[in-house]
């Protein structure tokens, strides 16, 4: 123990993933998600991967008016992202950090599209990102739950969403 004390301890960093989310964007997702209740709906998340393993996000998007919606899938408008990212960037000079969904079924977490996806975007060589987040907007009633998740290349991790005041 004295040898991992004295040596390992100061060469080894935990990394822990981190979700920071702005109070305006966690009501603005909430919000979005109880106007669908018959389909699903989402957007894009923006803001800064700060470290390795965290991700800050300041803003998100509605999904565009061509955007499909059904029950059990959700695809946004690539075309009106795109142009409410670069927005976004120009203004605010935030990043494209994430995607937010709602389930509307009784599917408390990522389905194994959402896996897919993730996974897709973490090793598109168009995309450098060192975190990407996930939020999953979970309809119930008219209760809303929210569920994080950190991407690297290599892993998806559950996380809790932290809440940022504005």
């Amino acid at each position: 123990m004295k040898l991992w004390r004295n040596f390992y301890q100061n060469k080894f960093r935990i990394l822990k993933p981190t979700l920071i989310v702005k109070k305006s964007v966690y009501d603005f997702i909430i919000k979005t998600t109880k106007e669908s209740p018959d389909v699903e709906t989402g957007g894009i998340l923006m803001g800064h991967d700060k470290e390795p393993l965290t991700v800050h996000v300041t803003h998100a998007s509605l999904p565009g008016p061509n955007a499909f919606h059904s029950a059990t899938k959700f695809v946004r408008d690539t075309e009106y992202c795109s142009k409410i990212l670069l927005e976004h960037y120009n203004n605010f000079g935030v990043d494209y950090v994430g995607e937010w969904h709602s389930h509307i079924v009784p599917l408390h977490g990522m389905s194994t599209g959402d896996y897919l996806t993730v996974g897709s975007i973490m090793n598109d060589p168009d995309y450098k990102f060192n975190a990407f987040a996930v939020i999953v907007a979970v309809l119930k009633k008219d209760e809303v739950n929210l569920i994080g998740y950190v991407s690297s290349n290599r892993y998806i991790q559950n996380v809790g969403i932290t809440i940022e005041d504005d």
